[in-house]
C-alpha cells in the first residue's frame, strides 16, 4: 500500500499519524475522538487497513518521534481497534444465542460436506466395474419345477437311485433328543454326589434298550453332554481331561461349593 505524501517530511510538532480510511481522512487522534463520541461509523472502516497504515507510520517516524509519543499513538490505535471489535459482538443475549446456533449449524454443514467428500473420494478410488474389474456372466437356468418336485428329488437321492418319487418314505419328525440344558443340570447334580468326578459316560442319561431311536438318542446324549462339559469348563466350574487321543474324557470339578451356588 502506498504511503501518504505527507509522511515524507515529519512535522516539527508531532501530532498523530494521518489515516486514509473508508469514510475518514485525517489524524488518528481526531478519528478516536469522533469514534468515542459516536460521530462516525467505524463499521465502514477496515481494521486491516488501519493496522497497516499505523505500522507503516511507526516504522517511518521511529527515528524522529520520541518513544513517549509513539507509546501514546499505540494506546490510540488500541482504543480504535477495541471500539471497532465491539461492533462484531451481538447487541443482545438473544442475538448472541441466535449467532451461536447459526455458527453451530454452519459447522455441522461443513463437517457433513467434509464427510461426503471423503466418502466420494473413497468411492472414486475403488475399482470401477467395467473399467478395472469385470464380472463373470451367470448362466441363465430356467425354472423347470417347483419346490415339491425338488423335495421329491431329494428324497429319491436319500432312498437310492433305483427308487421312484412315489416310493420315497414320508418325512417323520425327529425324536426327543437329550438337550444341552438337560445335560448341564445332570452334570451339576451328579457332581454333588461324585465330588471326585468321573468319565463322560457317568453323566449320560439312561436309555431304554427297547427304544427304536436308541442309537440316535445315544449319539445326541453324548454330543449334548460333551457340549455341556465344555461350557462348564469355560465357566471355570470343571476340568476336562483326556489322557490319549480319541480316549475317554473325564470331568473333574474345581470347587464343589461353586457348583452348588
Amino acid at each position: 500500500m502506498a504511503e501518504p505524501d505527507d509522511w515524507g517530511e515529519p512535522p516539527t510538532v508531532f501530532g498523530s499519524p494521518t489515516l486514509h480510511l473508508s469514510g475518514f481522512d485525517g489524524p488518528m487522534d481526531v478519528l478516536l475522538d469522533l469514534a468515542e463520541r459516536q460521530r462516525i461509523d467505524l463499521g465502514r472502516m477496515s481494521v486491516l487497513a488501519l493496522a497497516e497504515q499505523f505500522v507503516a507510520a511507526m516504522e517511518r517516524l521511529a527515528a524522529h518521534v520520541p518513544l513517549e509519543r509513539r507509546a501514546d499513538w499505540l494506546v490510540m490505535a488500541t482504543r480504535l481497534v477495541l471500539l471497532r471489535s465491539r461492533l462484531l459482538f451481538p447487541a443482545s443475549p438473544e442475538a448472541a444465542a441466535e449467532a451461536a446456533r447459526d455458527a453451530a449449524a454452519a459447522l455441522h454443514q461443513i463437517e457433513s460436506l467434509s464427510e461426503a467428500r471423503a466418502a466420494a473420494s473413497w468411492l472414486q478410488r475403488r475399482p470401477q466395474l467395467g473399467l478395472e474389474v469385470f464380472s463373470h456372466p451367470q448362466p441363465q437356468r430356467p425354472r423347470e419345477s417347483g419346490y415339491v418336485a425338488l423335495m421329491e428329488a431329494c428324497l429319491v437321492l436319500l432312498e437310492g437311485r433305483d427308487a421312484q418319487p412315489w416310493e420315497a418314505p414320508l418325512y417323520e419328525p425327529m425324536p426327543d433328543l437329550w438337550r444341552a440344558t438337560d445335560a448341564l443340570a445332570r452334570i451339576r447334580s451328579l457332581l454333588l454326589v461324585h465330588s471326585e468326578g468321573g468319565a463322560l459316560d457317568l453323566f449320560l442319561p439312561a436309555l431304554s434298550p427297547d427304544d427304536i431311536d436308541r442309537e440316535m438318542k445315544a449319539r445326541g446324549a453324548v454330543s449334548s453332554t460333551f457340549l455341556a462339559g465344555l461350557e462348564l469348563a469355560k465357566e471355570g466350574e470343571i476340568d476336562l481331561q483326556q489322557d490319549e487321543p480319541c480316549g475317554r474324557v473325564f470331568l473333574r470339578p474345581f470347587d464343589v461349593e461353586k457348583i452348588v451356588s
